[in-house]
């Protein structure tokens, strides 16, 4: 019988979440997760008896009563994919639908709750990015509310604003309840394998998440990689960034610490520096890595760390190159099992 409590995970389908899902029950923690339910019978099946999985529709308004019950802490992974919903669903589903929960979840007497925020809500102006700027956990995006009524900003603006707005409201909530104890983790684009219970249906390439970026940059790409490169380069792997979560519920409380906002991520890479180890390293992908000849040396900035440090004991972060070996590995394997 485990003497870790219960533990309701939500997005625990994603690409972060399986992880999340898959090192909780490594450390030994019984598991609930929720999905919609087209999927319930599925993924009970898929997952076994080793989790609970419960029914919620909609994360902005779905009932979590029943995935609540017996749970002593809340990881919440959900958000909307910015290149899947439009400029109301992205900010519904990412302000609503994390409010949703931690309102449920203090109402039910639960208060240790991890949510999975993102270095957007830093501000990720390429001014700052392509800098020798260091982003800390006192930056934040300019995004307002207010500003979500013009249309004309593209999905990934209101994908970025949804996703800061949703933050500060979460900690607006946290002022009025000194009770409860929120951790947010705040990773920058994520790439890494998938997790071993990780489906994706043959042909699904919306399903590779941000390493959908990396396929088609530094995999598929033709001829010349761009002179600067048109995704974010900060970057951190999707496993690290799944142990900040676990790590999160042990974690001194925030009466102790402090408000635990925790910027996670040291070493990055561009995809000139991809494609370039994976020539040395995987000589049988040569044919199909793109030209580098043109692709600029990028000046990239930091993430100050240490309060993800001081706060997780997160002192150590999985080498690049590594990231970059074992994404390729998996993504070429997926490849071959389609093409099969």
């Amino acid at each position: 019988m485990s003497t870790l409590p219960r533990i309701l995970i939500t997005g625990a389908t994603g690409f972060l979440g399986s992880h999340v899902l898959q090192q909780a029950l490594e450390a030994g923690y019984p598991v609930n997760i929720t999905t919609r339910l087209a999927k319930v019978d599925a993924l009970q099946k898929h997952l076994g008896d080793k989790v609970h999985v419960f029914r919620v529709d909609d994360a902005a308004t779905g009932d979590y009563s029943n995935a609540l019950k017996g749970v002593g802490a809340i990881i919440h992974c959900a958000a909307p994919i910015f290149s899947k919903a439009d400029s109301d669903g992205l900010l519904r589903g990412a302000i609503d639908g994390a409010l949703n929960i931690v309102k449920q979840a203090v109402a039910a007497g639960i208060f240790k709750i991890v949510i999975t925020s993102s270095l957007v809500t830093a501000n990720p102006d390429d001014k700052l990015m392509l800098s020798d700027y260091t982003y800390t956990d006192k930056d934040w995006n300019p995004a307002t509310k207010e500003e979500t009524k013009d249309q004309t900003h593209d999905s990934w603006w209101f994908y970025q604003a949804a996703k800061t707005i949703a933050e500060q409201e979460v900690w607006a909530f946290a002022d009025q309840h000194p009770e409860v104890d929120i951790t947010m983790i705040n990773p920058p684009f994520l790439y890494g394998p998938f997790a071993q219970q990780f489906q994706i249906n043959k042909g699904d390439y919306t399903a590779f998440s941000t390493n959908g970026y990396f396929y088609r940059n530094v995999l598929k790409v033709q001829g010349k990689l761009a002179a600067v490169q048109q995704v974010g380069p900060l970057t951190v792997d999707v496993r690290d960034a799944a142990k900040a979560h676990l790590l999160a519920l042990k974690a001194p409380t925030t009466s102790e610490v402090g408000r635990k906002r925790l910027l996670v991520g040291e070493q990055f890479f561009t995809w000139k520096d991809a494609v370039e180890h994976l020539n040395t390293v995987r000589p049988e992908l040569k044919d199909r890595l793109p030209d580098t000849s043109e692709a600029q040396e990028l000046t990239i900035a930091k993430v100050d760390t240490k309060r993800a440090a001081d706060v997780l004991g997160l002192t150590t972060y999985t080498d690049w190159k590594k990231t970059v070996e074992d994404t390729a590995d998996n993504l070429v394997a997926i490849e071959k099992s389609w093409a099969a």
